[in-house]
């Protein structure tokens, strides 16, 4: 009896691992389909050109790039595909910080209380310092 409750045990950890692992599998191959040159172009492009994608396409394009899997380009070795899938992560880490950039920097202009504080304690300066200058031209 012991004996018999083991080897169930035993196939239904078997089993298991085998359906994961079919849908690890599946799940890349769909992956795969899924993606197209133009997608990894367009992420290169907002990479090198700062603000010509938005935030929402930048987020986007960043999580494109890290549910790909496997190679697209180099599928010769397994060191080179290894170097494109690093490289991949990379670019999907840029467009993140550009993105979170670009966010920060809107921020900043329009909502940074301290960035509106030195801007109008700036502003309050140039003006006492114009005042000052036409001062005795308005002594009359």
């Amino acid at each position: 009896m012991q004996l018999t409750i083991l080897l169930i045990i035993q196939t239904v950890a078997t089993a298991a691992f085998s359906i994961n692992h079919t849908r690890a599998v599946v799940r890349s191959i769909k992956t795969a389909l899924n993606y197209h040159p133009e997608t990894f172009e367009r992420a290169v492009d907002c990479a090198s050109n700062y603000g010509m994608c938005d935030v929402d396409e930048l987020l986007n394009l960043a999580k494109d790039l890290e549910e790909y899997q496997g190679c697209f380009y180099e599928d010769g070795s397994e060191e080179a595909c290894l170097k494109e899938a690093d490289d991949r992560e990379d670019l999907s880490n840029l467009l993140l910080l550009q993105g979170e950039m670009q966010e920060r920097m809107r921020y900043f202009k329009e909502g940074n209380l301290f960035a509106y504080d030195v801007q109008a304690y700036r502003d309050m300066h140039d003006r006492d310092e114009f005042m000052d200058k036409i001062a005795p031209d308005l002594d009359v």
